[in-house]
């Protein structure tokens, strides 16, 4: 009685543990399936207030050069940090909600934290967003002047 009480709390645990490492794979599958490589925004990301703001995006240029730039290079080309107009964001996520996220909170990895810390004290919610509206623009700007995205070569 007691070895099939074993074998079947095995079972269920494998078949509970299977379960989730199945639905885990084919999950974040489905979500890298409907974002575009470079982070441009989906259907269901929240809408950045400032984007294609041409004042908001030039505060947001001189916000990020004031916060950003000494780790993300100025123009956000990369530095000590990674570049930030590439249009890629390989650790956080390129959607606006994913940017704006990292830039309030901080970015931590494996549940450990990164150089990159939370600024929700120090800078607002109005200059997050134009932060990100100027990155976005800043990217575009980089594909109309050709560029190859080298790190820490603008354009």
């Amino acid at each position: 009685m007691q070895i099939i009480q074993n074998i079947s709390l095995r079972l269920l645990f494998l078949t509970v543990f299977t379960m989730l490492l199945t639905n885990t794979y084919f999950v974040s599958d489905t979500l890298a399936a409907g974002m575009d490589k470079y982070g441009d925004m989906l259907e269901d990301d929240m809408i950045n207030p400032y984007e294609g703001d041409a004042e908001a995006i030039a505060a947001g240029y001189e916000r990020f050069n004031a916060r950003c730039s000494y780790c993300h290079g100025m123009r956000g080309i990369g530095a000590k940090g990674p570049p930030l107009t590439r249009g890629y964001y390989k650790k956080s996520g390129g959607t606006n909600i994913q940017l704006y996220s990292t830039i309030a909170s901080g970015l931590t990895i494996n549940g450990q934290p990164t150089q990159m810390g939370a600024f929700s004290r120090t800078i607002s919610d109005d200059d997050i967003w134009r932060i990100i509206a100027y990155m976005r623009q800043e990217y575009k700007d980089r594909i109309a002047a050709g560029s190859t995205f080298k790190y820490g070569v603008y354009p």
